[in-house]
């Protein structure tokens, strides 16, 4: 193997090194099929010592006029020879008898035509193939019985070879008995034609001669479509691959096949041969032999070996392509290197003298760069430490500016205060959004020119919602809860009044705390401070969203921080929304209200597909749920692992009557507090109800679909008892299960 690859390596750097004439080698194939590739690929392995050889391989799809066109473009464009493998001998001889008139060389393989025009032909002895076989078949049939032979193409030389010497091998045998079709066309689809047009003749067959392995295995589909497993098979070709004649013949699916050789590498050194006016033979009979049992073994194992080399070849070959692009990459560029050098060298020179002259001052120059260059890293140094000054000075200005305009909006939206109070409240009001706006000003440096118009800054014109405003999801049942952390107590307690009278609260003073309590009680929403000790608000965000139990809760960070950078940090690290200090409170209702909004609606779709057989994607991509409803598909893709796995897990102990809420939490990895808060709160059930709930919708399935009486199903879904059962179905339906039974 080394020395065939220095051999292979040493070609190739003499082909790429080589100045030869570049020859177009033109190949017209018949057919696509496995044998063709195979050639195919010998073809292109036979080329890869020969940098000055353009392959070009078209297939006709066993179409006499595809085949003449393809030829017929072949001639117009100038091949300097051509390789055919004709469909028929006597629609496609005018065509190749064409282009050997114009003085292009054409070799003939596998196949012939009805002229004698052509170069060389090359192939096997399709009539010594056909006799081999023959006689192969009467020696094991013992003289006695009938054979089916199914021919290839109509009109095809190897066709006509091959029948011509099976029929003249079988004359000795009077005792057998032949019977033919013609109905093949080298397909396996063409032999079960042909299978059916001979049984319908014939009700006896022992064995079966396809005139390739195809013709006998699409035989052999028929045969055993109509219970007759005794007979023989028998085909040619022989090829290695998987699936081909030789693992066919290695199965005992084949009693035997004859190697048909492809030999491209042979076909493509005669094709040099005869452009390079080197000697060359004009017929070359390619030699073979028959495949049965005895040689299966190792006629595979060589074929497996001739695989591996060729792999390697192709890889070789790879390697040396990119090598010999990199070189020649490298010589272009050691050719511009050169170039350049030379220019550059010329200006040196040209520019030397004026160099001296002007060194004084080039020095003078450099030296006054060097301290703009330091006088700029120190003016960087101050901008920078003035923006993290303005940054911590904003945060201290923004939490009491928040704490006022809190109270300052309800006193300006309460209708009750009157006369000189409620121009004391408008006074207020409207000087706290001048103290806002100089705030921002004086914070916001790098807008100095473009003040900001963000929606989500304080607006102290917005009104102040009405309680009954602020009260969705009160009226549905149990509120919302939600979590709110910020290390302020003030801030803490301003939302708190903002806040309780739609929604119940939590509290945590930092990170961490806002963490573990996320992760005790598994709130609806989280409002969150970003500047915190312990742990800040990203920090936190980021856990929350990474953790199993917590990572669907949407997160809203409340913060000092305004600009455009930091805000992209906060979303970067799972924020759902980000609103400024001092922030509006109409703005901070709205924007609590549309994130819980935008989770029921997922929670609506979720509740209904939990309790299924089939799993939520199968109908709703997560992409859809997402755009749908507003929801980060990062976050719907984890909601619906969560609850496909949920699904999973009850449908999948529906039977067991033992079956509860602790063994799911075991199954899913979460505690049975932290399984509970996290199924309510995305399908609005508890896993009991989810349980009994998909029971239920097995056992309404199986009352509609099956005979099984109503205690066979009871049992079947996991209920102890058929009177539970029937309880429960009424409770959830309306009817009993015999009412729905007999309703369906």
């Amino acid at each position: 193997m080394k020395y065939l690859l220095i051999l292979f390596f040493t070609l190739w750097l003499a082909g790429c090194t080589s100045n030869n004439k570049t020859y177009k080698v033109g190949v017209s194939q018949c057919s696509e099929d496995i044998w063709r590739h195979k050639q195919n690929r010998e073809l292109a392995i036979g080329n890869y010592s020969n940098d000055n050889i353009d392959l070009q391989i078209r297939s006709a799809d066993d179409d006499d006029k595809l085949q003449a066109k393809h030829i017929n473009d072949f001639i117009n464009e100038g091949v300097d020879i051509l390789i055919v493998a004709p469909n028929k001998a006597t629609t496609l001889s005018e065509v190749i008898d064409k282009a050997y008139d114009k003085g292009i060389p054409v070799i003939l393989f596998d196949r012939r035509t009805n002229s004698e025009k052509y170069t060389a032909f090359m192939g096997a002895d399709n009539y010594k193939v056909g006799k081999t076989m023959g006689e192969l078949i009467a020696k094991q049939m013992q003289g006695r019985g009938v054979v089916a032979e199914i021919t290839g193409l109509v009109g095809s030389s190897p066709a006509i070879e091959r029948h011509r010497g099976f029929a003249d091998a079988l004359k000795a045998y009077p005792g057998i008995k032949v019977v033919s079709s013609a109905l093949g066309d080298w397909t396996q689809q063409s032999g079960v034609k042909a299978m059916n047009d001979i049984l319908r003749h014939t009700s006896h067959v022992d064995c079966v001669f396809g005139h390739n392995d195809r013709l006998a295995m699409g035989a052999r589909q028929v045969a055993l479509a109509h219970g007759m497993t005794h007979i023989k098979y028998y085909g040619v070709d022989a090829l290695p691959a998987k699936g081909g004649g030789i693992e066919l013949v290695q199965k005992g699916i084949m009693t035997a096949s004859y190697i048909y050789p492809t030999h491209g590498v042979e076909l493509m050194k005669l094709a040099l041969n005869i452009l390079e006016g080197r000697p060359y033979k004009r017929i070359n009979t390619l030699q073979s032999a028959v495949v049965d049992k005895a040689n299966a073994d190792i006629l595979l194992l060589q074929y497996r070996e001739q695989s591996r080399i060729s792999d390697e070849i192709d890889h070789l070959k790879t390697k040396l392509d990119v090598y010999f692009t990199k070189v020649n990459t490298q010589q272009l560029i050691i050719v511009v290197f050169v170039l350049f050098l030379v220019i550059v060298i010329v200006l040196i020179i040209l520019t030397y003298r004026a160099y001296l002259g002007k060194a004084k001052l080039s020095d003078e120059l450099q030296n006054r760069n060097n301290e703009l260059e330091t006088l700029y890293k120190q003016l960087e140094d101050m901008a920078d430490s003035r923006l993290l000054t303005f940054t911590n000075v904003g945060h201290k200005l923004r939490t009491p500016l928040t704490l006022i305009s809190g109270p300052a909006e309800k006193l300006y939206a309460d209708e009750n205060i009157q006369g000189e109070s409620r121009e004391m409240v408008e006074m207020m009001h409207r000087n706290l959004a001048k103290l806002t706006a100089l705030v921002n000003e004086i914070l916001d440096i790098k807008y100095v020119t473009e003040p900001c118009q963000d929606n989500e800054s304080m607006t102290l014109d917005a009104e102040w919602p009405k309680d009954e405003e602020t009260a969705v999801p009160a009226a549905q049942g149990a509120r919302p809860t939600l979590l709110v952390v910020d290390d302020n107590a003030e801030i803490r307690a301003l939302l708190r009044t903002m806040l309780k009278n739609s929604y119940d609260i939590v509290e945590a003073a930092d990170g961490q705390q806002g963490l573990d309590e996320a992760r005790r009680t598994v709130p609806d929403l989280i409002v969150s401070d970003v500047m915190m000790p312990v742990m800040d608000g990203l920090a936190m965000c980021r856990k929350v969203k990474a953790d199993a139990v917590t990572g669907h809760i949407p997160v809203l960070m409340l913060t000092a921080r305004t600009l455009e950078e930091q805000r992209a940090q906060g979303y970067a690290h799972g924020a759902d929304a980000y609103l400024t200090k001092p922030f509006s409170t109409p703005v901070l209702l709205a924007r609590i209200q549309n994130l819980l909004q935008q989770r029921e609606m997922l929670r609506r779709i979720f509740a209904q597909s939990v309790s299924t057989a089939q799993p939520t994607t199968e109908d709703t991509k997560a992409q859809q749920l997402a755009d749908k409803s507003g929801v980060p598909l990062a976050e719907v893709a984890e909601v619906n692992t969560f609850v496909e796995k949920l699904r999973s897990i009850i449908q999948s102990h529906l039977s067991d009557s033992d079956f509860n809420v602790e063994r799911i939490g075991e199954e899913i990895g979460m505690s049975r507090v932290q399984l509970y808060r996290k199924t309510k709160s995305l399908t609005g059930m508890s896993p009991v109800e989810l349980l009994r709930k998909s029971r239920l919708e097995r056992a309404s399935q199986l009352l509609r679909t099956t005979d099984r009486s109503i205690s066979e199903i009871a049992y079947e879904t996991g209920f102890s008892a058929p009177s539970y059962f029937a309880k429960c179905y009424k409770e959830e339906y309306g009817m009993s299960p015999g009412e729905m039974r007999n309703e369906h």
